[in-house]
């Protein structure tokens, strides 16, 4: 716990030029049809659920344009611990990163240009936000002071969104209760398949995956613009 507040208190550095390149945009308009824009899916592994105590271990991400999945942008890194972390047991099992692995990894300061090369101009979707953008939104402020720009989409939200929709337009019973968050089992409701789970590459190809099929669903008349989506799901 001592390391932990001592790295959190670390004196920032003057953020990058490719940091604040990317934080100036611009950003797709809002008024555009929603499979104008370009898109970036991202998921990370990490040691653990809390921001703030532990930390980024692995990033993985694809591109969406023209409303299609881009599989010659894909991406994955893994990313180094700061110096005198512990990766615990237990998360290892889970996502089969071992200790080794990571010791050998990129620091998130060699990542971050290729990282930001990714997200630069495009909109973020993410699952359950609170994990990928609190990651990666500690990381950014702890080292640069800096944090994720631009719009986000989490299709977690968007599964809610869908729910409540369908419930007022009579599509599902009221008393039919909310569909569950967890990633497997909404892409397989949807009839998607899902790609091996706890690898932050695979995780963002499911994800993908769910957001097209989320956005087609909630664009029934071809007219669904980015701020409507945005107004669904967005963070």
């Amino acid at each position: 716990m001592v390391f932990l507040r001592n790295w959190d208190l670390f004196r920032k550095r003057e953020r990058p030029a490719v940091l604040q390149a990317y934080e100036a945009g611009p950003w797709p308009d809002p008024r555009s049809h929603w499979r104008d824009a370009s898109y970036v899916v991202l998921d990370v592994e990490t040691s653990g659920l809390d921001p703030r105590h532990d930390v980024l271990l692995a990033i993985g991400l694809v591109g969406i344009e023209g409303g299609r999945i881009r599989l010659d942008t894909c991406w994955r890194t893994l990313v180094r611990p700061p110096e005198g972390f512990l990766v615990d047991a237990s998360s290892i099992r889970i996502h089969n990163l071992t200790r080794a692995e990571v010791a050998e990894a990129p620091t998130f300061d060699a990542v971050l240009p290729s990282l930001i090369d990714h997200l630069a101009r495009r909109i973020l979707v993410v699952h359950v936000s609170q994990v990928d953008v609190g990651f990666l939104n500690r990381a950014l402020r702890t080292n640069y002071g800096g944090r994720l720009a631009g719009p986000i989409i989490d299709t977690a939200r968007l599964a809610m969104r869908i729910h409540d929709r369908a419930q007022i337009l009579g599509e599902i019973a009221h008393e039919q209760p909310a569909p569950t968050i967890q990633l497997r089992a909404l892409a397989t409701s949807m009839g998607l398949p899902v790609y091996g789970e706890h690898d932050a590459l695979n995780d963002a190809l499911t994800t993908a995956q769910l957001f097209l099929a989320q956005a087609m669903r909630l664009d029934p008349k071809g007219n669904l613009s980015i701020k409507s989506l945005l107004r669904s799901g967005g963070v």
